[in-house]
């Protein structure tokens, strides 16, 4: 479409209840996309990402201290969450869109032993309405010694 968003508003009002019937993972609009179609697109790029810091690091840029900003509507963005951080689907449904321009901002945390993860700053959590286990990726826990939780940002 060139202009606008014709679309017949009865259909529209149907697809919505019957989106909120099945959830907004798993339903596909009519001539449209599921939130699974999405997901399945930002899991290939985080695996880029990933390769882009690395060959960031491999030419001797110092990627502990690199920011990086994605820009993205707000359903992308909580897929893409969903994948990082591992959360079920029942927590992708219970989470809400940021605000329009809101930032949400991941850091790079480090514990003494040296293993680094991001999280999900709690504000950020809150915000999105995300229960407290889903600002940490869920395999953290299995780096994290059961007496040290300290570390250090």
């Amino acid at each position: 479409q060139q202009i606008g968003n014709f679309q017949n508003l009865h259909q529209v009002l149907d697809a919505k209840a019957e989106r909120s019937k099945f959830g907004r993972f798993f339903y596909r609009f009519p001539s449209g996309e599921a939130g699974l179609d999405v997901y399945n697109r930002v899991s290939s790029f985080i695996p880029t990402l990933i390769r882009d810091c690395n060959q960031h690091a491999m030419a001797g840029h110092d990627v502990n201290n690199l920011n990086v900003v994605i820009v993205t509507h707000g359903l992308a963005l909580r897929l893409m969450l969903m994948r990082w951080f591992q959360w079920s689907v029942d927590d992708f449904e219970q989470s809400q869109n940021p605000e329009n321009c809101e930032l949400i901002t991941m850091n790079k945390i480090k514990d003494l032993a040296g293993y680094a993860w991001m999280e999900l700053e709690e504000k950020d959590r809150v915000s999105l309405d995300l229960p407290a286990t889903c600002g940490v990726p869920r395999n953290v826990h299995l780096h994290r010694g059961a007496d040290s939780g300290e570390k250090v940002k």
